[in-house]
C-alpha cells in the first residue's frame, strides 16, 4: 500500500480520497479550510496543516484544487508540497483543471527537482469520483504512467494517455470547453422554445431523443424544464467560465480559432455578471431570462 498526500478536499477530492482509503492506502490531506477535512479524518485520513507537511515522505502527492493560483500555492508557495523531503521515485500528480501554461511550467519545476510528474485531470462528477468511475486524462512519460497505474486503480473507469506532460490538461480544456458550449447552446435553445410558447418538458424530450441528445443535453434540459433552483452544486457557472477561458487561451496559444469558445465565455460571463456565478450551470437559463427581461417561472413546489 502507498503513502499518499492529497492537496485539496473539495467535492471531487473527497470522493477520490475515500476511494484511496478504502483501497488501504495511507492518506494525508491538506485543505486551506480545515472543516472540509473533518469527514476525511473520521474515515481514517491524517490531516496536515500545510502542503509540505502532507507531502513529507509520500510515495505520491495528488492535487485537486480550483485554479492556477491555488495550484501554485500548494506546490510552490510558502510551505508548498515541493519543499517537502521527497524521494526521486515520488509521483507528483496534478488532477485539477488548470491552464496549459501553468501545467507545463509545473512539469518543468518537478523535473528540475528530479521527481516524476503526471498531469491527470479527471472527467466525471462527484458521484463518479465516489464510485471510482472517473475518466483520467493523462499527460506523462509512458514509463511513469505504467509505474503509477496501480495508484489509479481505485478511482478510474478509463485511462486515456494523450502523450507527454501537458497533453492531459490540454485535452481536458478542449473537453470542458466543448461541454460548456453545449450547455450554453442548450440554455439559449430552451429560452427560444419558451419564447414561442413551447412547453419546456416537451422540448427537453425532443432535444434528448434526437441527434442533439448528448449526455449534457439530456441531463441539463430536464433540469432546465423542471425549473428547480438552489440544488447541490455539480458544476458552478463561475467554474464553467474559468475552464472556458483556459480552453480559449489554449486554442489561441496554438494559433487555432475558437469562435464558439469565445461565445461560450461571453455567455457564462453574463451568468456571473448577473450574480449567479455560484449557481449550477443549469441555471444559466435564468441568467439569460434576466438579460432578456423575462420573469423566471416559479419553481415546481411553488405552483
Amino acid at each position: 500500500m502507498a503513502k499518499i498526500a492529497f492537496l485539496g478536499a473539495g467535492k471531487m477530492a473527497r470522493g477520490i480520497i475515500l476511494r484511496f482509503l478504502s483501497a488501504g492506502h495511507a492518506v494525508a490531506v491538506y485543505n486551506r479550510t480545515t472543516e472540509k477535512t473533518v469527514p476525511l479524518k473520521e474515515a481514517g485520513a491524517t490531516v496536515a496543516l500545510t502542503p509540505r507537511a502532507a507531502a513529507e515522505g509520500a510515495d505520491a502527492v495528488f492535487s485537486s484544487v480550483l485554479d492556477d493560483a491555488a495550484s501554485r500555492l500548494v506546490w510552490t508557495g510558502p510551505d508548498g508540497a515541493l519543499s517537502a523531503n521527497l524521494s526521486p521515485s515520488t509521483f507528483i500528480i496534478e488532477c485539477s483543471t488548470l491552464s496549459h501554461d501553468w501545467v507545463v511550467e509545473l512539469a518543468r519545476i518537478v523535473a528540475a527537482r528530479g521527481l516524476r510528474y503526471i498531469d491527470c485531470p479527471v472527467a466525471g462528477r462527484p458521484d463518479a469520483a465516489a464510485a471510482g468511475q472517473l475518466n483520467l486524462f493523462i499527460g506523462a512519460k509512458g514509463t511513469d504512467l505504467e509505474a503509477a497505474r496501480p495508484l489509479f486503480e481505485p478511482i478510474r473507469k478509463n485511462i486515456f494517455h494523450f502523450g507527454p506532460a501537458g497533453t492531459g490538461t490540454a485535452f481536458k480544456l478542449i473537453y470542458n470547453l466543448m461541454g460548456a458550449t453545449q450547455v450554453a447552446a442548450l440554455a439559449e435553445a430552451m429560452l427560444a422554445a419558451e419564447a414561442v410558447g413551447i412547453d419546456l418538458h416537451v422540448a427537453a424530450q425532443a432535444f434528448s431523443g434526437g441527434m442533439t441528445g448528448s449526455p449534457h443535453v439530456i441531463s441539463h434540459s430536464a433540469v432546465m424544464a423542471e425549473g428547480k433552483r438552489g440544488q447541490a452544486i455539480a458544476f458552478a457557472g463561475r467554474n464553467r467560465l474559468k475552464d472556458s477561458l483556459y480552453g480559449v487561451r489554449l486554442a489561441e496559444k496554438f494559433h487555432r480559432q475558437s469562435v464558439l469558445g469565445n461565445a461560450t465565455v461571453h455567455v457564462f460571463e453574463q451568468m456571473v455578471n448577473q450574480g449567479m456565478g455560484d449557481c449550477n450551470d443549469s441555471e444559466l437559463i435564468d441568467a439569460l431570462r434576466a438579460i432578456a427581461g423575462v420573469p423566471r417561472p416559479p419553481e415546481p413546489s411553488q405552483k
